[in-house]
């Protein structure tokens, strides 16, 4: 009887830590799931830029930051490195949602923690993802004369470590450059990470617990 507890006791915790390595690790493997309303927008397409007040004299930066999705929070020293590097070039603006309420003192929250001294919007109905066609986090957006010049992810590993496939910068590089955006494999362009809480999607409280 004592082994056959104990073989249930070892099964059941080799399913709880496969069930957190799932959580953790797989999730992220796979694309983002389209929502079932979204509005494609693609590279080259026209974006409405009186959305973004003030944002005319120079080529624009969107950061896409989800509160409850780790992955934000992994690649948030990639984009802080981006601002402090690029900053007099480029116009940046962060853009906020979380499954909890949204509000100014959140935002000055991440104005305040990240140091970043760049603009920040709370989104919390998704307007602005919806305008971009974004529903994943992390995401990039870069906008040329009211045309998106790249729009995808930050890099090809969430931790935002491999220097090859740095997509965001190399598109960014290649707008100062006066060069076309360069031809990215699809690994840059199909969302990986997390669902926008704005989708509805109720699998992102599951993101809570990190």
């Amino acid at each position: 009887m004592r082994k056959i507890l104990a073989l249930l006791l070892f099964v059941l915790c080799i399913a709880c830590i496969g069930f957190i390595f799932w959580k953790q690790e797989l999730q992220f493997i796979k694309p983002t799931p389209k929502p079932e309303n979204l509005v494609q927008v693609d590279m080259g397409d026209s974006i409405d830029i009186a959305l973004f007040e003030n944002y005319n004299t120079k080529p624009l930066y969107i950061h896409f930051y989800n509160y409850d999705c780790p992955c934000s929070r992994f690649n948030i020293k990639e984009f802080e490195l981006m601002v402090a590097k690029y900053k007099d070039q480029i116009n940046f603006l962060a853009i906020l949602q979380s499954s909890g309420p949204l509000n100014s003192s959140v935002t000055k929250d991440f104005e305040t923690k990240y140091g970043l001294g760049i603009p920040t919007i709370y989104d919390t109905e998704g307007k602005y993802a919806d305008n971009l066609g974004i529903y994943s986090t992390p995401q990039a957006v870069l906008v040329k004369d009211s045309k998106i010049f790249y729009k995808g992810n930050y890099n090809k590993a969430r931790f935002c470590t491999s220097k090859n496939t740095k997509f965001a910068e190399m598109a960014l590089n290649a707008l100062l450059n006066n060069e076309p955006a360069p031809e990215f494999p699809l690994l840059a362009t199909i969302p990986y990470g997390c669902e926008l809480p704005s989708n509805g999607n109720e699998k992102q409280r599951f993101f809570n617990l990190f």
